[in-house]
């Protein structure tokens, strides 16, 4: 017999109701729930995992290690050999060999550290449910293409309480819309969620709200979780150990901050010998898997593959038709504009950390010897960095509110065009209409418009020499 209890339901509406309203008040938390929706309607739509590509690329050789240790027990991969070894490169595993041939596995582990969980879950119930237990069947491929959901979910919120300690609602909800829906991270949440780049968007959210507090009110939790959070951020991509220039920068405004932060570290020398050992320790992890696989504790497992300091595409980064950041992102015009302006708001506490660590990050971007980064949408490594290039986007929008009516809806009407062309370009890369590394300026031209890869000349394409590339020969 079913019984209906007007009292529970009533509770029920009224919490319902709390809930709306304490959500219809927060438009940035509105921007959040869109975003969860729209990547969670991506993943049901394209449905990767049964078509056994999530797991793919770059992201084989992030995740080699939990196959490695947990199902085939072989972190030296010795059961490939040169008469197998078709099977496994690249689709199994991805590794290079050094000078004695052991197999190194490319990457460093710190994504597979965030994928732990989710695989550990997915092979606890492959078995039960059906699936091969083997590390690529659809089970694993699911688990893993939504863990970018929920870090990128951790990575937004703590975004959200950074921009807040700084502007109103409203502007921090805009900035969250557009530093999704305006630049490539919305592909590298929908299409291609289990790249590192929207992982490390969320780490670099965290860490930068929690330097701010630690600022705030000193204290060895903070310490703690920073020096954990730091190493694990140098383990997902080696290059972030840059934003070890937040703990240095973050506040300065003036030289007479300079002066006190130095007397700072010195009363706090404990607290930077502890942060040291901790981030130290967090990396060991890695430096003993080189000393098992190789004998040595410090391994470059990036082959003939290197930097070229003398001849960074600075132009080509940034405008070029191949890669541009600007051209495939160009919402981020707004957040350039922002530099100016935040130097007169209360988030100029991150001026000069900007103003350090962009630039530089950027030509070591631009240095790297494959500068349009393979098969990618746009410049993929800079969506590391867009959590701290959303403070002058705010600044900027800042600025814009402060404008006439007409003024406003100008340029908040060319934000809008710029996060819908966006959004239009992601579906041209996603379809192949727009070229994953052979962009010319004439190709872009050609493709404007149009939604079919029928429609377009790929005689205008320029394809790139890897060969030549890597030995820094040009392009």
């Amino acid at each position: 017999m079913i019984t209906f209890n007007l009292s529970n339901c009533c509770k029920q509406a009224f919490l319902l109701k709390n809930i709306l309203t304490y959500i219809c008040k927060k438009p940035s938390v509105i921007s959040i729930i869109l975003i969860c929706l729209t990547i969670t309607e991506v993943h049901l739509n394209l449905v990767r995992h049964k078509h056994q590509s999530v797991i793919t690329w770059d992201v084989v050789g992030y995740y080699s290690y939990l196959p490695a240790t947990f199902i085939d027990k072989d972190l030296k991969l010795s059961s490939i050999t040169q008469q197998n070894y078709k099977e496994y490169a690249g689709t199994a595993y991805s590794y290079v060999d050094d000078k004695n041939g052991n197999h190194v596995i490319k990457y460093s582990m710190g994504m597979a550290l965030l994928y732990a969980p989710f695989f550990l879950t997915a092979h606890v119930l492959a078995q039960p449910l059906g699936y091969p237990p083997t590390g690529y069947s659809g089970i694993y491929q699911l688990f893993i293409e939504y863990s970018g959901l929920f870090y990128l979910l951790f990575g937004l919120l703590y975004l959200r309480k950074l921009l807040l300690l700084y502007y109103s609602e409203n502007i921090t909800a805009l900035c969250i819309f557009v530093i999704f829906f305006g630049t490539n991270l919305l592909y590298y949440s929908t299409v291609d969620p289990a790249m590192s780049h929207s992982y490390t968007f969320s780490a670099f959210s965290v860490f930068l709200y929690y330097t701010v507090q630690y600022y705030k009110k000193p204290n060895l939790k903070y310490v703690l979780f920073l020096a954990v959070l730091f190493g694990l951020i140098i383990l997902i991509r080696p290059l972030n150990i840059l934003f070890a220039l937040c703990l240095v920068c973050i506040g300065i405004t003036s030289k007479e901050d300079i002066k006190k932060r130095i007397t700072f570290f010195i009363s706090r020398y404990k607290h930077i010998l502890l942060f040291s050992i901790l981030t130290a320790v967090a990396v060991v992890p890695q430096l003993l898997y080189w000393k098992y696989v190789t004998d040595h504790y410090l391994v470059f497992s990036y082959g003939k593959e290197g930097f070229y300091f003398t001849e960074p595409h600075l132009i080509n980064c940034l405008i070029g038709f191949r890669k541009g950041w600007l051209i495939y992102s160009p919402v981020f015009i707004f957040a350039i504009a922002g530099f100016y302006f935040i130097k007169k708001q209360p988030a100029k506490v991150f001026y000069n950390l900007q103003l350090v660590l962009l630039p530089l990050y950027f030509y070591l971007v631009a240095s790297w010897w494959c500068w349009w980064y393979g098969g990618s949408f746009g410049l993929r490594p800079m969506i590391d960095v867009y959590p701290l290039l959303t403070l002058p986007l705010a600044a900027c929008f800042y600025k814009i509110s402060e404008l006439t009516k007409k003024q406003r809806v100008s340029l908040f009407g060319l934000v809008f065009f710029l996060v819908v062309l966006n959004m239009y370009q992601t579906f041209q890369y996603k379809y192949t209409i727009i070229h994953y590394d052979s962009m010319t300026a004439k190709a872009y031209v050609n493709v404007l418009g149009k939604m079919s890869r029928a429609d377009i000349d790929t005689t205008l394409l320029s394809h790139p020499d890897y060969e030549k590339a890597v030995l820094g020969l040009g392009d």
